[in-house]
């Protein structure tokens, strides 16, 4: 997302510059490494508590772009940033199919089949649904 006109205008910047690029998450989270993957590892990343927060951070000159998801080929679409997308001054300046692979993590010498519940964020545990049926 950018305020400001097309995604290829604002790409480059002066020697020394980097592109500040906001996301929705926590270091490390799968927005963050789809930011390193589209733009590069030479950005700074701005780490956002919501999307409102991140699409504000946007508007307010705090980053120069904001990378959120729109569609998830597993998970549906993301309706709440349609709907943030009709309520802020931004467009979508660009566009990046990340593939997201899950993992499913359990203390050393925990056997898959002694895992009877599943913790995650339910944006993961939509998109592992099926698996996770399939698997009992």
């Amino acid at each position: 997302l950018h305020s400001k006109g097309a995604f290829q205008s604002h790409v480059q910047t002066p020697i020394g510059d980097k592109l500040v690029i906001g996301y929705q998450g926590e270091p490390g989270a799968y927005s963050e490494a789809a930011i390193r993957e589209l733009f590069g590892a030479n950005v700074q990343t701005l780490p956002c508590s919501s999307f409102d927060l991140t699409f504000q951070s946007v508007e307010n000159s705090k980053c120069d772009h904001a990378l959120l998801p729109i569609e998830n080929s597993l998970g549906g679409s993301i309706h709440a940033n349609y709907d943030l997308l009709l309520r802020h001054n931004l467009h979508i300046t660009g566009e990046i199919n990340f593939r997201v692979r899950h993992h499913l993590l359990a203390l050393p010498g925990v056997k898959k089949s002694e895992i009877t519940r599943v913790t995650s964020h339910p944006q993961a545990l939509a998109q592992c649904d099926e698996y996770l049926r399939r698997w009992g």
